[in-house]
């Protein structure tokens, strides 16, 4: 029995060794079973990563064929050849964004953004407290689909613009002008950042875009398509526009005047001596709105520049003024705009040949000086002025005090019209009595 029983157990252990082996066979096939699935899926992984880094090439190398194809279009259509290659960077909606945050920042103080903002509203063209510099970002950032940098020298476009779009390669058109504008004439050499001459920059802004703007008017012309129209129209009809439509009328009028504006004024030069003459004209950039909005002041021979207005001191009551500025023709039809009539203020502005203006005590006191081209044209931008001021203050009639020589400060409020020759109007407005006097003293004629 003892022998029987050992014979079982021996059997029974062969029988487990038996199970034993197949089961860490088992156990083996099903290892290497997971370790060829893995290795099938890394290698699947790779092959996707490698297939879309060959898509990647692809649209990379047809995004590059796209944009030789504008490079040389422009490049026909301009009359100018690049210098050297573009640099390019694609960056997202965000990255663009901060590129522009960047930009202001290092061009504008926050208080010199504080100052502008506060000199605006002094002189009626936005109201007290407006967020400048974050809604002129927002405006940027809503209307840019590319822009070049000339400080960076680089072409900044939106990651996901792809060319195979007609209005991407028309935006395109537009930016690379500005490329090749910066590696003839230096783009950096043009008045296009002053902080005391709003007048003069626009000008100069003028030209820079009106140039782009002609010759991607004329690429859209070249390669016109109902595809391209669809795309174009598409783009027009899904582009945001809240922040244009809520925006003061200055900042939109500011915003747009180069684009249309400047293309007028660079058609104008184009038809006496076509790109040539645009081209010319970067050597001797028009120096207003004036000149933009009336090209035959600029071609005039000798041409009609504006004129310029000095004072010995503006320091009043111990404060240098936190505004210095120049409103120019298109500021002036803005403000009249605003607060009278689209033809009263063109008509009121037309006569314009220089002025400047200094805002003091946070914008409670403001002085205005401005010079027209004939006693009528002085003339009849007091009468529009007077509509404004008093629409603006609700005020009547016997609170705007007129003279063409001394005066005696009422009260705080009166605002001061002053004839010291017939084609000068001087504007003296300060909400204290203190101010109207310092103002009167410092800048009135005696």
């Amino acid at each position: 029995m003892g022998k029987r029983l050992a014979i079982l157990f021996a059997l029974f252990a062969l029988g487990l060794a038996g199970w034993e082996v197949v089961l860490q066979r088992r156990i083996d096939d099903l290892q290497f079973a997971r370790r060829r699935v893995a290795f099938l899926e890394s290698e699947n992984e790779r092959l996707r990563a490698f297939l879309a880094g060959e898509e990647k090439k692809k649209a990379r190398a047809a995004e590059a064929e796209e944009r030789a194809a504008v490079e040389k279009a422009v490049v026909a259509i301009r009359g100018l050849e690049f210098l050297k290659p573009v640099v390019y960077d694609v960056v997202t909606k965000q990255g663009i964004r901060e590129t522009l945050r960047r930009k202001l920042s290092d061009l504008f103080t926050e208080a010199e953004f504080r100052d502008a903002a506060t000199g605006y509203a002094a002189m009626g063209l936005m109201e007290r407290g407006y967020p400048l510099r974050e809604k002129y970002l927002d405006l940027l950032g809503e209307q840019v689909a590319a822009f070049y940098d000339q400080h960076q020298h680089r072409l900044f476009m939106f990651k996901d613009a792809s060319l195979e779009n007609s209005q991407n390669r028309v935006v395109l058109a537009h930016e690379l002008t500005h490329a090749l504008q910066d590696q003839h004439f230096g783009l950096t050499n043009l008045p296009l950042e002053l902080k005391n001459n709003d007048d003069q920059t626009l000008a100069a802004s003028a030209l820079v875009e009106g140039d782009a703007t002609m010759v991607m008017s004329e690429y859209m012309l070249k390669n016109f398509s109902w595809r391209g129209l669809r795309d174009n129209f598409s783009g027009m009809m899904s582009q945001n526009l809240n922040q244009l439509e809520s925006a003061p009328r200055y900042l939109r009028e500011m915003l747009v005047f180069p684009y249309l504006r400047g293309q007028e004024f660079c058609e104008a030069l184009a038809a006496r001596g076509g790109y040539a003459a645009v081209s010319s004209a970067f050597a001797h950039p028009p120096s207003s709105t004036s000149q933009i909005l009336h090209p035959e002041k600029y071609l005039a021979e000798p041409r009609e520049e504006p004129q310029r207005i000095s004072w010995p001191e503006t320091n009043v009551l111990g404060q240098a003024p936190l505004c210095d500025n120049v409103m120019g023709e298109m500021g002036v039809r803005v403000l009249l705009t605003d607060w009278v009539d689209p033809d009263t203020a063109r008509n009121a502005s037309a006569g314009w040949r220089g002025d400047r203006y200094l805002v003091y005590d946070e914008g409670g006191a403001v002085v205005w000086k401005t010079v027209w081209d004939a006693p009528e044209n002085a003339a009849q931008f007091i009468a529009a002025l007077k509509r404004c001021l008093q629409k603006r203050y609700k005020l009547s009639s016997s609170k705007i005090v007129e003279s063409d020589g001394s005066f005696a400060v009422k009260e705080p409020r009166d605002i001061l019209l002053l004839s010291p020759t017939p084609t000068e109007v001087l504007l003296l407005d300060a909400s204290t009595a203190r101010w109207a006097d310092a103002l009167a003293h410092a800048f009135a004629p005696r």
